[in-house]
């Protein structure tokens, strides 16, 4: 690999339009790369975001896609920051290994020592926590944009029940984060935010890194987040995520990054510049457990066990998720290949993105995801579609139905979402991977309608009405 083969593009998510900047001595792998992820941009599920691919410490190809502001049109860009949700936890996990290595903190030490309200906290340790083996709920009892503090968050469910006795189980815990943000305040004497600046994010040169304290502050470059919200006809489309204080969340998922930024804080760990080379491999370490989970927690990634006899074969990652951002950080350790995807839309893929990636680095076989068909005109004809089918299965009724001169589906007394059609029979969705068909008839109205979601067939239904 190359390290200077680097491509940069930018590409519109809607419409789909495209165009690319590169340098002209492109690798094979980077095109292939490039073909990928232009092919996910015009995809059921349309990428929008930045992606940065590394290997043997070299960076073989830097891109990004689709709009930054869907308002005003304003293009992602290798420098756009994204929220990266638990990706957070991985900062986490290295603060406190490092204040381990000071000898301030123990991982055999309890969470009583600093939360004796917590019910069971005298069973529960920091090993226990940073490997989501705690028996902590899940989330916290307070809404993700709730403007309180990462202690406020675990104090809420001081009085639960343990899912499970520390130690026996592994179970994912935004709560033992929250838990673990509290105790790095207090052994530091530092605030999370002036921790990681300090021992983190300086010593790894990254510029681009930080977090929101509060909803009314701008943020340079950052892409807005894309979800769906109901228009002014009620009906659901693509739309601009909530917009929220991402300082309560603290270590458990409060930053946003870049995924040059993402990648230095990538090579400071593995390269041992902020934590020792034995803390490193700690990281990795599987711990043994009555039942294995997949993926299995180690601290701070989940990892994917596709060992065959006696050739181990791990795949290291960890993702993120909040308010129409995505986020994946995936280190294949063997080929030494790092693919770190950075989205500002609920719709785009990442995870397959990853290991397609992976497959074009290793000479693999590999599929493009299938292109979503041009939209046409609504037509007289298709009001014929027009009406409610029953779906017993899911004890609920299909509307097909017109609104702002769209056709529009409605079903689980959700909000209606536009379809749009590809041909007279067969109607597509911005916001899910779903194909409609509709079965062709000599009859005044439609009788039956198909559903597809990812393009694999999942049901049949019959009109109602």
């Amino acid at each position: 690999m190359v390290a200077d083969k680097i491509i940069t593009l930018a590409i519109i998510l809607i419409p789909t339009l495209s165009f690319a900047q590169s340098s002209p001595d492109e690798s094979y792998d980077s095109l292939k790369i490039n073909e990928l992820l232009e092919a996910n941009v015009n995809s059921l599920t349309p990428f929008s975001g930045s992606v940065l691919v590394a290997q043997d410490d070299s960076i073989i190809y830097r891109g990004a896609f689709g709009y930054s502001n869907l308002e005003k049109k304003t293009l992602n860009n290798i420098g756009s920051r994204y929220f990266i949700g638990s990706i957070t936890k991985q900062f986490t996990t290295v603060a406190i290994l490092q204040l381990v290595e000071k000898g301030k903190l123990s991982l055999e030490d309890k969470l009583s020592k600093w939360l004796p309200e917590i019910r069971d906290s005298d069973k529960i340790t920091i090993h226990h926590l940073l490997s989501h083996q705690s028996g902590l709920r899940r989330d916290s009892r307070l809404d993700y944009d709730a403007e309180v503090t990462p202690l406020e968050r675990v104090q809420s469910v001081k009085n639960d029940t343990l899912n499970f006795e520390p130690g026996t189980k592994s179970e994912y815990s935004n709560v033992g984060f929250y838990a673990l943000t509290h105790i790095l305040e207090k052994v530091s004497s530092l605030t999370y935010e002036n921790y990681f600046k300090r021992h983190i994010f300086r010593p790894s040169d990254m510029k681009n890194t930080g977090i929101r304290k509060h909803k009314n502050r701008r943020i340079k470059n950052l892409s807005i987040g894309i979800n769906r919200a109901p228009d002014q006809y009620g009906v659901d489309n693509l739309a601009h995520a909530k917009y929220f204080d991402s300082y309560s969340l603290g270590g458990g998922g409060s930053l946003y990054s870049t995924v040059d930024d993402v990648y230095k804080f990538h090579l400071s760990v593995e390269k041992a510049k902020i934590l020792s080379k034995k803390s490193v491999e700690l990281m990795k370490r599987r711990w043994a457990l009555e039942k294995e989970p997949r993926p299995f927690n180690t601290y701070g990634w989940e990892v994917w066990d596709y060992s065959k006899k006696d050739k181990p074969y791990f795949i290291y990652g960890f993702a993120g998720r909040i308010y129409g951002y995505k986020a994946m950080h995936r280190y294949y350790k063997k080929e030494n290949i790092v693919v770190i995807v950075l989205t500002n839309s609920e719709y785009s893929e990442r995870s397959l993105l990853g290991h397609t990636i992976q497959k074009i680095l290793m000479d693999k076989e590999y599929k493009l995801p299938k292109q979503t068909p041009a939209k046409l005109p609504l037509t007289q004809f298709m009001h014929k579609h027009i009406g409610v089918y029953d779906f017993p299965s899911e004890k609920t009724t299909v509307e097909i139905k017109i609104i702002n001169g769209k056709m529009t589906l409605t079903s689980h007394g959700d909000n209606p979402m536009y379809i749009y059609p590809s041909d007279e029979y067969t109607f597509y969705s911005d916001l899910i991977p779903l194909k409609i068909t509709f079965e062709k008839t000599d009859k005044e109205k439609t009788q039956r309608l198909e559903f597809n979601h990812n393009n694999e067939f999942i049901k049949t239904i019959e009109r109602r009405l």
